[in-house]
C-alpha cells in the first residue's frame, strides 16, 4: 500500500499493531527474513571506495547463522539473559551480527567509539556491562586503545576481539569461537515477548552527557515495519547506510528495517560518511551498487552535493532519505532540482526506535516540514509546564512541545531518574522539540526547547537563521545559537561552514541576512565562518561546543575595556560535569572586583565557578 496521505495511515490503523506486525521480536523477524530471502543479498561491505577495492557480500542465511552464532557465543560465555553486552563496532557486517546476538541472547548496548575512554566505561558501568565486543586496529585503528583502558577500569568483563591475528591474554578471539558454535539452533533460547528490553541505547548527547534509553523487541519489530513502509519498495533494493550503528539510524533504519524487506545494505567502509573518501567518490559508489535509497544526515547531504556528478549513471536513484536534524529547505529543492528524485525527509529519536514521522515519497512532500506521523505513533503539540504537567493541546499551526506515544515509545530510561521531564502522564513522551502540526497532519519542527534564542524576552528560532544563511551560494552548513549579552540576555549569532573554494566575509553574510530575514531581531549580530562544523558521532551539528564558543567570544568581548587598560584576566568557558556551563576566571593583579562584576553582569544560565587572583 502507497502512503500518500494521513488518512492512509488512519486506514492501516484499523488493524491493531499486534495483529499487523507478526513478529513479536528481533529473533523472529531474522529467522523469517533468512528464510525467505535467503540466498539474496543482505549486506555488502566495501572495503574502499574505488572500483578496484573489494566488496564483501553476506546473504540473508550467512546473517542468520552468525547471529544464532553470536547468541550462543555469548550464552556459552556466561553471559546471562539479563546481563548487558556492550559494543565497540565501526560499520562492517559483524557490527550487526554482534548486536543482533546480543539482543536475542542478552541486552545489547552498542555505544559511541568516538567517546574517550573513560565516558565508555561510565556508559558501560551505569548499563552493568558484563561484556565487550570491540573491533581490532585492523578494522579501525581507534577501538582497541580505549578498550585496554576499559579492561584496566573494569576488571572480569568478558572480551571479544572481532578482527585481527594472534592472540590477546584474556580475550577471546570473536570469530573463530562463533566457527564453535552451533548456527542452526540456539542452545539455550531466552523467552522473548514484546515488552522484553533488547537494547540499551544512549541518547545522540547533543544536548548533554548521554543516557540509556530501552529498546524493547516489540517496538524493534515494529519500528523495522514502519521506518521502510513510506518507500513501498521490494525485496532487492539497494539501501546505503552510511551512518554508525550505535545510533538508531545505522541500527534500525539502516539495518533491521531493510532486513525486514528483504532488501540489500550497503556499508561504505567502516567510517561511513566518517570517511572523507566516501564523500569524494559518493556518486561512483551509488553508480557501481546500483543504490536505490541514498540516505545521510543533512550534513553530509550538502557535503556530497557539492561533489561531481559527471559522467555518472544514477539512474537507480529512486530517494534521498535524511534525518537526524532539519533538512535546510533550500538544500531539499536543490537535490530534487538536479537529481529528478524526491527527499524524503522524517524525524525520530532514540527514544522512538528511530523514525516517528516521515514525508510519504508517493504523496505530497512539504519542504521544511519532517512529514506524516507513522502508523500507530500518536503525534500531539501540547502547551507543557516545567514540571512536565500537559496544560493544553495546541491549536492547529500553534508551536508547542512535541509529545509522542505509541507502543513504538521507550518503556523509560534505565536510570529512572531521567525519566522527569520526558515520560509524561498517560504515557506520552515530551520529544524536547518544538514544533507545530498543520490541518493535513504535516509536523513542521521550529527548534528544541532548549535551542530558543531568548532575545530580551522575544523568542527567536535559529531555523529562521540557518534556513536564510544556506540560501547563500557560498555556505555548505549553518548554526544558530544564542551569545550571551549584557543587557538582552542573548543575541542572535551564526556559525557557517564554506563551501569548498567559496569565500564570503562575515560582513557580506550579515548583510545577506538583513535582505533575507524578516524579522529583524533574528538578524545575527556576528556571522562567524569556521574550518569544520563540530559533529556528533553521527554526523549532527553539535550545537553545545558553539555555544561554549559563543560565550567565551562573549566573555572575552566584556573584559576587553578592562584588558585595555592593564587588567590581567582570563576567562575559559568550558562544561563541567558536575555544574554544567562554566567560566573559569582568572585573574592577575588587583581588579579583581570589576572582573568579576563585569563577568557576573553577562552570565545569564552560566556561573563563576573559580576566580583565581
Amino acid at each position: 500500500m502507497k502512503i500518500r496521505t494521513h488518512a492512509d495511515i488512519v486506514e492501516l490503523e484499523k488493524q491493531p499493531a499486534t495483529e499487523r506486525i507478526r513478529h513479536t521480536n528481533v529473533r523472529e523477524l531474522l529467522e523469517a527474513s533468512g528464510t525467505a530471502y535467503a540466498d539474496r543479498v543482505a549486506f555488502r561491505f566495501l572495503s574502499g571506495t574505488t572500483p578496484g577495492d573489494p566488496a564483501r557480500d553476506v546473504t540473508y542465511a550467512e546473517t542468520l547463522r552468525r547471529v544464532i552464532q553470536t547468541a550462543n557465543l555469548l550464552q556459552s560465555s556466561g553471559i546471562g539473559p539479563n546481563d548487558t553486552v556492550t559494543i565497540l563496532m565501526p560499520g562492517v557486517p559483524e557490527t550487526f551480527f554482534a548486536l543482533w546476538g546480543a539482543e536475542i541472547a542478552a541486552v545489547a548496548n552498542p555505544v559511541n567509539y568516538f567517546l574517550n575512554a573513560s565516558q565508555i566505561a561510565g556508559i558501560m558501568t551505569e548499563a552493568g556491562a558484563k561484556a565487550l565486543i570491540a573491533a581490532d586496529p585492523s578494522l579501525f585503528p581507534d577501538i582497541w586503545p580505549k578498550v585496554e583502558e576499559i579492561r584496566a577500569a573494569m576488571p572480569g568483563l568478558k572480551v571479544f576481539r572481532v578482527g585481527g591475528t594472534g592472540t590477546i591474554p584474556g580475550v577471546v578471539d570473536f570469530e573463530a569461537a562463533l566457527d564453535r558454535q552451533p548456527s542452526d539452533k540456539l542452545l539455550s533460547p531466552k523467552p522473548l515477548e514484546r515488552d522484553t528490553v533488547a537494547a540499551l541505547f544512549h541518547t545522540g548527547g547533543t544536548t548533554g552527557l548521554p543516557k540509556l534509553a530501552r529498546h524493547t523487541h516489540g517496538a524493534l519489530a515494529l519500528a523495522a515495519w514502519t521506518n521502510t513502509l513510506i518507500f513501498d519498495l521490494g525485496p532487492g533494493t539497494v539501501m546505503i547506510n552510511p551512518l554508525p550503528q550505535f545510533h538508531v539510524g545505522g541500527s534500525i533504519a539502516g539495518g533491521l528495517a531493510p532486513l525486514g524487506s528483504g532488501w540489500t545494505v550497503l556499508l561504505p567502509t567502516p567510517l561511513g560518511a566518517r570517511n572523507p573518501n566516501v564523500v569524494r567518490n559518493w556518486w561512483g559508489i551509488i553508480e557501481r551498487n546500483r543504490v536505490a535509497i541514498a540516505g545521510a544526515v543533512p550534513t553530509s547531504l550538502a557535503a556530497v552535493m557539492n561533489v561531481s556528478r559527471e559522467g555518472h549513471d544514477l539512474s537507480s536513484l529512486e530517494v534521498f532519505l535524511s534525518g537526524g536534524s532539519t533538512v535546510p529547505v533550500e538544500l531539499i529543492r536543490r537535490i530534487e532540482g538536479e537529481l529528478g528524485v524526491p527527499v524524503v525527509e522524517g524525524y525520530g529519536m532514540t527514544e522512538v526506535h528511530c523514525y516517528s514521522t516521515m514525508n510519504p515519497m508517493h504523496g505530497e512532500r512539504r519542504p521544511g516540514s519532517v512529514g506524516l506521523r507513522l502508523p500507530y505513533l500518536e503525534v500531539r503539540i501540547a502547551d507543557v509546564a516545567p514540571d512536565g504537567t500537559i496544560r493544553s493541546d495546541s491549536a492547529p499551526g500553534t508551536i508547542g512541545h512535541v509529545l509522542m506515544r505509541g507502543p513504538q515509545v521507550t518503556p523509560g530510561y534505565l536510570d529512572k531518574r531521567h525519566d522527569t521531564g520526558a515520560m509524561l502522564a498517560d504515557g506520552w513522551l515530551d520529544s524536547g522539540d518544538l514544533g507545530r502540526l498543520d490541518d493535513d497532519g504535516y509536523l513542521w519542527l521550529t527548534g528544541r526547547s532548549k535551542d530558543l534564542i531568548i532575545r530580551g524576552g522575544h523568542n527567536i528560532d535559529p531555523i529562521v537563521i540557518e534556513e536564510a544563511l544556506v540560501r547563500h551560494p557560498a555556505v555548505e552548513t549553518a548554526a544558530a545559537v544564542g551569545l550571551p549579552d549584557l543587557h538582552a540576555g542573548e543575541l542572535p549569532m551564526a556559525f557557517v561552514q564554506l563551501r569548498p573554494g567559496a569565500e564570503a566575509t562575515p560582513d557580506a553574510l550579515r548583510e545577506f541576512c538583513r535582505q533575507e530575514i524578516a524579522e529583524r531581531a533574528a538578524v545575527p549580530v556576528q556571522v562567524v565562518p569556521i574550518p569544520q562544523m563540530p559533529l556528533t558521532g553521527v554526523g549532527k551539528i553539535f550545537k553545545p561546543a558553539l555555544r561554549l564558543d559563543a560565550a567565551q567570544r562573549a566573555f572575552e568581548a566584556a573584559l576587553a575595556p578592562l584588558k585595555a587598560e592593564g587588567v590581567s584576566a582570563e576567562v575559559i568557558v568550558r562544561n563541567d560535569a558536575t555544574h554544567g556551563t562554566l567560566a573559569v576566571v582568572r585573574i592577575d593583579g588587583g581588579a579583581r572586583d570589576a572582573v568579576v562584576k563585569r563577568c557576573a553582569d553577562l552570565l545569564g544560565g552560566f556561573q563563576i565557578r573559580h576566580v583565581v587572583q
